[in-house]
């Protein structure tokens, strides 16, 4: 879950607990934990980005969220000393900070500062998955749900290639199939162009009115 100015507060009192947290690098695809796993501990996700989704018994998934770099990754999960609620898979190469359950505990009962942020950060998700459970459900068509994250995503009027067509139906709970002949219909008609490295944004005011719709 993203920090923003609570992470810095958070690192300077695990560096000032000295505990013995562990940093790892993970490729793309790598699972750093699934839903329904026992919480050891948390990631906080140093560099890269990370999907957050969860899964039905009949497979299908549905990406809640994409991590940055500076969320903490499993904190609600690791203070209920339950299951992780969410799977959480590198989107590219990243890097994380493992803290366990026991370490992230005594931090607490040590440091107020590190409490104060673990507040901040969880009222934040609360907000973040509102928020994210809004753009989800209120969009009536499949078209207006990936209109919406094409901006979401974008960044000036562009998107890295990053990401497949499955991974665009898992964040906007539709199929594969959907989300090809979404983006074919876009390119189609020039609000959209794909490259080998990019999906760039051409017509952003009518890619806006079919987020709307």
């Amino acid at each position: 879950m993203k920090a923003g100015a609570d992470f810095p507060s958070f690192l300077q009192a695990i560096h000032a607990a000295n505990l013995n947290n562990l940093s790892l690098l993970h490729p793309r695809g790598k699972i750093l934990f699934a839903e329904g796993e026992r919480a050891r501990g948390v990631h906080v996700l140093r560099t890269g980005r990370a999907t957050m989704s969860i899964s039905s018994r009949e497979g299908r998934v549905v990406i809640l969220r994409l991590a940055q770099a500076g969320d903490v990754l499993g904190l609600n999960s690791v203070l209920q000393n339950a299951v992780y609620e969410t799977t959480v898979k590198a989107l590219e190469p990243c890097r994380t900070d493992f803290i366990s359950h026991a370490e992230l505990i005594e931090l607490m009962r040590s440091s107020q500062a590190a409490t104060q942020a673990v507040i901040k950060i969880l009222s934040r998700e609360l907000v973040e998955l509102t928020n994210r459970t809004r753009a989800l459900v209120l969009p009536q068509t499949a078209g207006a749900r990936l209109a919406r994250l094409l901006l979401e995503l974008s960044k000036e009027n562009g998107i890295d290639k990053v990401f497949t067509h499955e991974e665009f139906a898992q964040m906007i709970c539709s199929s594969r199939e959907t989300v090809t002949r979404l983006l074919a219909n876009l390119d189609k008609r020039q609000i959209i162009r794909v490259t080998s490295r990019h999906l760039l944004i051409c017509d952003r005011a009518t890619l806006q009115t079919i987020a709307t719709g």
